[in-house]
This record gives structure tokens, C-alpha cells and sequence, in this order.
């Protein structure tokens, strides 16, 4: 609704408008509530000086009545002889003439001698007789007795001592309200407030005003000379008390209404001049805004225009500000056709190369298909990232230009792109042979001259041949790579795209996307194959192995979803599946096997996690087995990945009491360099030493080497891929003392291994003595 900078402009003037009428209003009507209030409470503080003065007035002419009565002779007499009767006739006569309601003689000790009224209690009026004996003087006071206010005054009659205490009440009522309020113009109310009770003993109010006042009193708690706002409604009342004892109030209530109504009138007045100011302001704002948005609705059609691409010229405006924003549209949209057509020629080029990019090739290959078959090559420099550490990246650019240089002057080439990094897509003719292929990758592939030296680096190609009509370009290119990928992994300068090689890639996706379910639902399960000690002919000790049955993809082997699994960042959940589910079985298998030790196998990445020694003692402890329980295996080339952190983790398990083993010794580069500084138990040779080792005299002399070599350095050797009985009383010779392979058996379920572990205790003698024939035992891979 004020999306429109017309909306916002007059909403802003309409918002200064108000915000300046409603601060002036409040301003006006607050100092006009403060002045009527100030007024007001000077109405009171005068009513009040006024009442006061009229009390005292009253309290003089009493007091001067009473010292007559007490100065008369016949009186003093009569008090002298206590002669009752008389007393009680003068007190009741001169307090007639003076019009007092009440008249009464004490004693010089406080004793009530006379009263003209019946006195049940007369507490109230010892405190005061009291009070005038002490000032020795003639004493008045208001004092509340018998549910009525009395302004009482107390004069000794003295003959010539003291001989008694007399004295005059005069109520405090209505009438007396009546002539303060004829004085003052103010109502007046009185009122008896204590403890237990609070009531209004007489006021100028109207009945139903007085019945407000009694209510509000419960709620009041009153201190002296305060002013109580709507005492009864419509009313400000000041209060102040009568008596010492702050029981007897009076109220003088002011009517507001008059203020009220001006404040009102006020009110209305600045309501309506702020009515017609604000529907000023709406006109105004309306005529201003429009004259400022007209040009700017001018300019937006302009702006429109520019972005449907037309070539039209600005509009004329006269505010200079909006003439100088049109200008800047009409350059901007010069600008814009110059940028689209610098975009146009750019958007499908290599800005490095000056090749086409994926975009061209997502564009052009399309036309290819639709033409004729043919065939597609994608290149990749070996060894190019070499390049750009040891010449830098500015050489490694002009390595990439030289071959895009090469591919466009080559007049077989029908298309040339850069797909990214070191790698480039090749459109050729169906025609063209392997022989041909082969002299372009020649070609391309000539020394380079980066920075005065002759850099050769060759070139890898996969090769992808397409029928005419195909319209799946990301599947041709993911076959480009595919075949690209096998010409890597076999070594070979090109490689062609084979029928099925598609599916194998949907095998490996397979299998990376279902790893995790597997472990979690049964696919995956452990084999235990033994390891003998064939010096003390005793097993106690496995190898756990992991298989996995697909439902869909039948066996699947270890080598290859492991090696998957490394690739896409699983391994790590492949090696905490097997360490607890090893453990948890271990924990199984103690009570009858106490003495035996499992060895689970290490990727490069756990030997690179710094928490997996913290996690494997973890594991032992929650399931109480012991650490000399288990055994980790590791390779040379994992440990090679980071020699420094895997040492350390190594270290750090072997403190824990663990026993480590190096797997596959001899295969890898640096196993002697290595061996020497890896805190380890035990040395596997591997299996391609093994396997032949009674036919193979230089298999046995690696092996007797390795073993002396390990045991010069506190190892222990264990030979892997046994088969049969004559290797076995090689490697014995060699100087192994443990042996895995076939011959003892093959990789068992946790129940048949265990069996096979109570079976081996009894019949062992039979693996070491009787000539077991080769055939028996196949030459498959653990």
C-alpha cells in the first residue's frame, strides 16, 4: 500500500503533521491541567487558612464564655461546698446561654463531678482534662465522644487554688460545616477515621455525594495537609485533621467541573484546528508529491524500456536532480548494450584459453549429435599439477594456452573446449582411424617451452565413439570419463570407451551409496582366519575379515568396496564397525578362549585420526576386555600418507598395551626405511612370498632375510598365504613364528572359528607331521 515513493512522501508530511499537532496539544493541554491544578490547590490552601482561622475564632469566644462561668462567685461557691444540685443547674444554665451542648466539671484529680450529658466512657475526655492540667491554663481541643466531634474547653476555677476544672463542648456538625462553607464557598465534610472504623459525621454534600466520600474512605490513608484528586468524583479535596490523635478529619471539597469544562473546550478546539491542518496537509502533500513523481513515473517507463532492450531517448524533466538520474539512465543503458555484447561473445569462451567452456559444449555438442556420428576425445596432462608447483601458476596458464593454440590450428579437430582445469574435450570425424588418434595425441603432446625450459608432458585421452541423434550430453560426457579414467588407471596414453564399462560406474555408485545400510542391517559380517604359532604349535590368535553379501549385487570382495570406500570418505565407518563389533565379540569368546587375541586392519585414514586411540580404549573398557585382546593391522604405504601423525598415533596405542603389526611387508617402497622407526609388534610378509616359497629359492632367501632382519630388531613374523605342508617347514626354516594361510584354514564364521579353535587344540599334530597333499588346498586369495 506505501510501496510508492508518492504513498511514502505523503505519509511522511502527514506524520510530521500529526506528530507536531499531538506534541503541541499535549504540551498546551498538560501546562493548562497544571496551572488549573496549581489554582486549585491555592483555593484549597486559602479555604483552609480560612477554616482554621474561623476554628480558632470559635475556640476563643469558647474559651472566654467558659472563664466567665468560672470567675462567678456563686459558682465558685457552689464547687467550694459541693453542693451537687446547684452545680448541676449552673452548668446546665450557662451553657444554655452560651449555646454549648455540652457542660462538665472535673475534679482537681480528674474526676468527672457533673456532666449535663450521660458520659458511659469518658477516656477521651480524661486525656484532655490531663493535657489542661499540665499547661495549667485554659485548654481546648476537638475530641470525638459518643459518635459525635465536641470542640471542648477546659478552664480551672480557682478559690484561690484550683478547686475544679470546668468546661464547655461544642459539636462539630453540619451547622458548623454550613457557615465555612457560607465563608469559604468550599463543601465541607467531617469524619471519624480510626482503626475500626470510618465514617462521615457530617458534611454539605448531597446525600449521594457523602455515601462517594464514605466508600473512598476505606481506601484512603490520609498524612496531614493532603490533597486527594476525585474526593468524590469531580472533586479535589484538601484534608487535614482536627484532633491530636489524627481521628477527626476535615475535607474541604472543590468542584473541578468548571476547569474540566475549559480543559474540554480547549480540547475540542485543538482537535479541530489539527482536523483542518491535517486535511491542508493531505492536499498539499498530494499536489508536492505528484509533481515529484510524475517525472519519476517518466523515468521508470524509460527504465522499462532500457530492460526490453529498446532504443529510446530519455524523457525531458526540469528538476535538475531528475534530469541528472535520466542522463545516468541513458548512459547506463549504453553501457548495458555494450556489456551484452561483450557478454554475448564471452559467455561461451574460456576466458584463459579462449576456448569454448561447458557452456559451449552444453550448447554445441547437441548440433554435433544431430549432424552425423563421430567421436570425442578428452585430454588430460599428466603430471600437470608438477607443473604449477615447481614453474607456478603463471606457467602452468601458459601450458594450457599452448595446447588450446594446438587444438585450434589442428584441422582434424571439428570442436575444441576446455572443461576445466588441465582437461579439454576433442570433437573428431567418425572417420578418423586409431592411427590418426594416435599421431593428434603426438602432436599435441610436443615439448613446451615454459619459461626457457622444454617441459614433455604426455597426454592421457579417453575416447568415446557417439551415434548421430543422441541427445544425452552429461551421459556422453560421464562415458568421456569413464574411458578417461581406465586409460589412468591401466597406464595407457588412450583408452576407448567399452560397452558395459557404464554399468561397471553404476556398480561403484551402487556400492559407495549402499555401504552404510549395509553395516547397519546384516549385509556385512566378519571371518576369522587363524594364525598359528608354528614354534609352539598353538593358535591364539585371528585375523578378522570382512565380507559383505549384497542383496542385489551378490559377493561383493573386500578389495574392491574397501578400496571404494576409502575414495568417497567411508573408511572410517567400515574400520568402527569392525573394531566393535571385534571387540564385542572378543568379550564373547574370553571365558573360553582367554588368552586369545584378534588383529583388525587400519586405513590410512584412521592412522591419521587423532581421537581413534581415545575411542579403541573406549570400546575395551565398556565391554571389559582386555587390550593384549586385540591386535591392529597396518600397511607401510598408509602409514607413508602422514609418517609423522601415524607414527604418533601408533605410539600412542602401543602405550596402551596394544600390539601392532606392519601387513604386507615387501610390497610397499620404504618398508626397510620404515621399519626401523614404526613402534610395532610384528611383521606380515605378504602372501607373494609365501604362496610359492618351496619352488621359489628366492622367495625363501627374501623370506629368511625379512625374518632375520625382524628379529634383529625385537619383531615378530608372521607369513601370510600359506598353502600346504612344504612351505610350511620353509618358512619354519626361514625363521617365522607364525603362519596364515589355507593350509590351517581358510577365513571362518565367529561359531566355526571358534570350533575350529577347540578342534585345532586336539588334532594339531596332524597340520605338523603328516604330509598334506598341495591339491587339497586351493590357491585362492584370503
Amino acid at each position: 500500500m506505501f510501496s510508492s515513493l508518492r504513498s511514502q512522501l505523503t505519509l511522511l508530511l502527514v506524520a510530521l503533521l500529526v506528530l507536531l499537532a499531538l506534541v503541541t496539544g499535549y504540551a498546551t493541554l498538560n501546562t493548562m491541567h497544571r496551572d488549573s491544578e496549581q489554582q486549585a490547590r491555592q483555593i484549597l490552601k486559602v479555604a483552609t487558612n480560612v477554616f482554621r482561622q474561623t476554628l480558632q475564632v470559635r475556640s476563643d469566644q469558647l474559651t472566654d464564655s467558659v472563664r466567665l462561668l468560672a470567675a462567678d462567685f456563686g459558682f465558685r461557691q457552689a464547687v467550694a461546698t459541693a453542693e451537687q444540685a446547684t452545680i448541676q443547674s449552673v452548668l446546665e444554665n450557662h451553657g444554655a446561654r452560651i449555646n454549648a451542648n455540652l457542660a462538665l466539671l472535673f475534679s482537681p484529680d480528674g474526676r468527672l463531678l457533673a456532666s449535663t450529658l450521660p458520659l458511659p466512657d469518658s477516656a477521651t475526655l480524661q486525656q484532655s482534662f490531663l493535657q489542661a492540667r499540665a499547661q495549667q491554663g485554659a485548654f481546648t481541643d476537638i475530641v470525638s465522644i459518643e459518635q459525635h466531634a465536641y470542640q471542648i474547653v477546659l478552664v480551672p476555677v480557682r478559690a484561690p487554688q484550683v478547686v475544679a476544672w470546668v468546661g464547655m463542648g461544642f459539636t462539630v456538625d453540619e451547622q458548623l460545616a454550613l457557615q465555612i462553607q457560607a465563608i469559604t464557598g468550599l463543601d465541607v465534610s467531617f469524619s471519624q477515621i480510626t482503626i475500626t472504623e470510618r465514617r462521615v459525621l457530617s458534611s454539605t454534600l448531597n446525600e449521594t455525594l457523602q455515601n462517594a466520600v464514605m466508600q473512598q474512605l476505606n481506601d484512603l490513608h490520609l498524612t496531614e495537609e493532603q490533597i486527594e484528586s476525585d474526593l468524590p468524583l469531580n472533586y479535589i479535596a484538601q484534608a487535614f485533621s482536627l484532633d491530636q490523635q489524627r481521628q477527626l478529619w476535615a475535607f474541604l471539597h472543590l468542584p473541578n467541573e468548571r476547569w474540566l469544562t475549559n480543559y474540554q473546550h480547549l480540547r475540542s478546539q485543538l482537535l479541530q484546528i489539527f482536523s483542518l491542518g491535517l486535511a491542508l496537509a493531505l492536499v498539499t502533500a498530494f499536489i508536492y508529491t505528484r509533481s515529484v513523481t510524475r517525472p519519476l513515473d517518466k523515468l521508470v517507463e524509460f527504465a522499462a524500456a532500457i530492460g526490453k532492450g529498446a532504443n529510446i531517448a530519455p524523457p525531458s524533466v526540469k528538476l535538475a536532480e531528475i534530469a541528472l538520474l535520466a542522463n545516468t539512465l541513458s548512459l547506463m543503458r549504453n553501457a548495458i548494450f555494450q556489456r551484452e555484447s561483450e557478454l554475448k561473445q564471452q559467455a561461451e569462451r574460456d576466458t584463459l584459453t579462449g576456448l569454448g567452456n561447458r557452456l559451449a559444449v552444453d550448447k554445441h555438442l547437441p548440433r554435433l549429435f544431430s549432424k552425423a556420428p563421430g567421436q570425442l576425445l578428452q585430454l588430460n596432462i599428466a603430471k600437470f599439477k608438477h607443473v604449477n608447483d615447481s614453474f607456478g601458476f603463471g606457467n602452468g596458464d601458459l601450458l594450457l594456452q599452448q595446447l588450446a593454440k594446438r587444438l585450434l590450428e589442428n584441422k582434424q579437430v571439428r570442436f575444441c573446449a576446455r572443461l576445466g582445469a588441465d582437461e579439454f574435450l576433442l570433437a573428431l570425424d567418425a572417420s578418423s582411424t586409431e592411427q590418426e588418434r594416435s599421431g593428434l595425441v603426438q602432436q599435441l603432446s610436443q615439448p613446451f617451452d615454459l619459461a626457457g625450459s622444454v617441459i614433455t608432458l604426455p597426454l592421457i585421452c579417453g575416447c568415446y565413439f557417439y551415434p548421430q541423434g543422441e541427445t544425452d550430453v552429461n551421459k556422453v560426457l560421464r562415458r568421456l570419463d569413464i574411458a578417461l579414467n581406465s586409460a589412468k588407471q591401466q597406464g595407457l596414453p588412450l583408452a576407448i570407451y567399452q560397452s558395459g564399462q557404464d554399468e561397471s560406474h553404476q556398480r561403484e555408485l551402487t556400492i559407495i551409496r549402499d555401504l552404510p545400510f549395509a553395516l547397519s542391517s546384516g549385509q556385512m559380517f566378519i571371518a576369522y582366519q587363524p594364525k598359528v604359532d608354528i614354534v609352539a604349535q598353538q593358535a591364539i590368535s585371528a585375523e578378522a575379515l570382512i565380507r559383505w553379501q549384497h542383496p542385489q549385487l551378490g559377493f561383493i570382495s573386500p578389495v574392491e568396496f574397501i578400496l571404494l570406500a576409502e575414495r568417497s570418505g567411508n573408511i572410517s565407518l567400515i574400520s568402527n564397525w569392525m573394531l566393535q563389533k571385534v571387540i564385542s565379540q572378543l568379550a564373547s569368546w574370553l571365558p573360553m578362549h582367554p588368552e586369545l587375541c584378534v588383529a583388525v586392519n587400519l586405513s590410512a585414514d584412521d592412522l591419521l585420526d587423532e581421537q581413534l586411540p581415545i575411542r579403541i580404549t573406549s570400546w575395551l573398557a565398556a565391554q571389559q576386555v582386555p587390550v593384549s585382546a586385540l591386535s591392529l593391522e597396518v600397511t607401510e604405504s598408509a602409514v607413508m600418507q602422514d609418517t609423522a601423525k601415524a607414527i604418533n598415533n601408533l605410539q600412542q596405542l602401543k602405550n596402551t598395551g596394544i600390539k601392532l603389526a606392519i601387513d604386507d611387508f615387501g610390497t610397499g617402497q620404504s618398508s626397510l626405511a620404515y621399519l626401523k622407526s614404526l613402534p610395532v609388534h610384528e611383521v606380515k610378509i605378504d602372501r607373494a612370498f609365501i604362496k610359492d616359497i618351496e619352488h621359489n629359492e628366492q622367495d625363501e632367501l627374501i623370506v629368511q632375510a625379512t625374518a632375520k632382519l625382524a628379529a634383529g630388531l625385537g619383531l615378530r613374523v608372521t607369513a601370510e598365504g600359506l598353502e600346504n605342508q612344504a612351505g610350511l617347514s620353509r618358512v619354519l626354516a626361514a625363521g617365522c613364528q607364525q603362519v596364515q594361510g589355507y593350509y590351517f584354514s581358510k577365513p571362518l564364521a565367529a561359531e566355526a572359528f571358534s570350533n575350529w579353535l577347540n578342534d585345532f587344540a586336539v588334532e594339531k599334530a596332524h597340520y605338523f607331521t603328516a604330509a598334506t597333499d598341495p591339491a587339497n588346498h586351493s590357491d585362492a586369495a584370503q
